[in-house]
């Protein structure tokens, strides 16, 4: 996950419970706002109510009026029948079921009102004013009156039990859950923040203290100090940098060591070359001017005489040895075979290959294209790794050397030569030193074979990397680049016996 998206999900993980106040807002508001609309339909449903409440006491006054003398009161009286019963429609219309009996109760007293009023309207008619008075005083104020308060009383009664109290209710209701949600939200934001805060602290805090330390070590000098990264994002990506410049610089550290060596060893080189080479030229030429002047009969004399002439030989190549390595001569890079500079370098070393009865095998690919390297100082660096191999298999073996084209991951193409012995490997605790310069585990060693032919592989830009298994021998391996543009490869010859190759590189000491 990168670091975007991590900071990402950790302010959504600190947003969230916001949002959660949000919601629960929004939704107390709609439950607020349907309690209040209920409420306002109920209290609508009363004031259509009161409309019929005004009509039958405006029903009863026409029955008054007409009591009193105005003649027109009976005519109107149809016309507020029709007036009551459309109120009367409208509000039993809204009412729930368990109200209509309410309902009824109000179109009987209604339909009685109307009762009454045709019997008194008969007996006024009928000239009976008096018993008309009565009856209408006797049954409208007597009886319909009392019983349309009491219906009055119920249904106001019951409109505030199913108006207002239930929205109290509600609105308690309301609040209640709003709080358990407001104490829900106020724990889930405390989770949620602890949360994001460890996540930003592991994904941001640990990974830069760590970097801080691996920064600090490596400024103080520690180029071995593994800066090794914790997590797959930006900050870990600015870790892998740091720990790839790092190597960079401690390989750039080790050249300088490198080239420090190679200068000190250029000074000594010239002082041994200068202050030995002479007297061991002088010591060589009087011990074969003694060898000759001995007599025939004084053969010891004779052999100890070739020793010293023979130590001094060996004396001489040594310091040539160190020469080449401290003061190489200028890099000359051309196309050539591998096939041919290996056979070259097996040529040079026949007789050391019969002498320790090692016979090569050699494998190539079909078609092989040529390599970008100097001829003279591969084949030294050939002979170089094929007399350590060789010093390994002092009682004979095997060697086998294989080629076959490859290509590096940056995409350059190049040639794969691999030299396999069969001898008693060498221990993981000395591999990584084996190319360093003057060390050895020969007592009669330089220490400088195997680092001349590093150098010389790199020097034409290819890789030289060594493994081994103790007990079943060491492969040494070379990868060689092959000239830029050069797509077509050489074709491959079938291998003939090494000691028929004519030999280019000086043989082995």
């Amino acid at each position: 996950m990168t670091l975007q998206r991590k900071l990402l999900l950790g302010f959504a993980l600190m947003v969230v419970p916001t949002l959660l106040v949000g919601v629960q807002a929004i939704r107390s508001n709609a439950l607020e706002r349907g309690t209040l609309e209920a409420l306002g339909e109920r209290l609508a449903h009363s004031r259509t109510y009161a409309e019929v409440e005004d009509a039958m006491f405006n029903q009863t006054q026409v029955v008054w009026r007409y009591l009193s003398g105005d003649p027109a009161a009976k005519e109107e009286f149809p016309l507020t029948e029709q007036v009551v019963g459309y109120w009367l429609e409208r509000w039993a219309a809204g009412l729930p079921p368990e109200e209509t009996q309410l309902a009824d109760g109000v179109r009987q007293i209604e339909g009685d009102i109307r009762t009454v009023a045709a019997r008194v309207f008969k007996l006024y008619d009928t000239g009976q004013r008096q018993a008309a008075y009565l009856t209408a005083r006797h049954e409208l104020l007597g009886r319909l009156q009392p019983a349309l308060t009491a219906v009055n009383r119920e249904i106001y009664r019951q409109a505030r039990q199913f108006s207002v109290q239930r929205a109290l209710a509600q609105m308690e209701r309301v609040v209640e859950a709003q709080r358990r949600v407001l104490w829900s939200v106020i724990f889930l934001a405390l989770v949620t923040g602890l949360a994001g805060s460890w996540l930003i602290s592991r994904s941001l805090v640990r990974p830069l203290n760590e970097l801080r330390q691996a920064m600090a070590v490596v400024g103080a000098g520690d180029l071995d100090h593994a800066v090794e990264p914790s997590s797959r994002d930006e900050i870990g990506e600015l870790a892998r940098a740091f720990a790839r410049m790092t190597e960079q610089l401690r390989q750039s550290r080790a050249q300088l060591v490198q080239s420090e060596k190679l200068a000190s060893i250029g000074q000594m080189a010239a002082a041994v070359a200068h202050g030995l080479r002479n007297p061991l030229a002088s010591l060589r030429a009087a011990a074969q001017l003694a060898q000759r002047r001995v007599e025939a009969p004084a053969p010891a004399a004779r052999e100890q005489l070739q020793a010293i002439i023979e130590q001094v030989d060996r004396l001489d190549l040594r310091i040539a040895h160190l020469l080449a390595f401290s003061r190489p001569a200028p890099f000359r890079p051309l196309r050539e075979s591998v096939r041919a500079l290996v056979e070259g370098a097996l040529g040079g070393s026949s007789e050391l290959l019969r002498q320790h009865r090692v016979e090569p095998t050699l494998s190539f690919a079909a078609a092989l294209p040529e390599v970008r390297v100097d001829p003279m100082r591969l084949e030294q660096a050939l002979t170089e790794i094929f007399s350590n191999a060789l010093n390994a298999m002092p009682d004979g073996g095997r060697l086998a050397i294989q080629a076959q084209p490859e290509s590096v991951e940056s995409g350059a193409a190049g040639v794969a030569l691999e030299i396999t012995d069969s001898g008693g490997g060498i221990p993981a605790e000395i591999l990584a030193n084996v190319c360093e310069p003057f060390f050895t585990t020969r007592p009669e060693g330089t220490g400088l074979g195997l680092a001349t032919a590093k150098r010389y592989v790199e020097e034409a830009g290819g890789r030289l990397e060594i493994t081994s298994v103790v007990g079943r021998g060491t492969t040494v391996r070379l990868w060689l680049p092959v000239p830029s543009g050069d797509a077509a490869p050489a074709p491959a010859a079938a291998p003939g016996p090494p000691a028929a190759i004519p030999a280019r590189a000086r043989n082995l000491a």
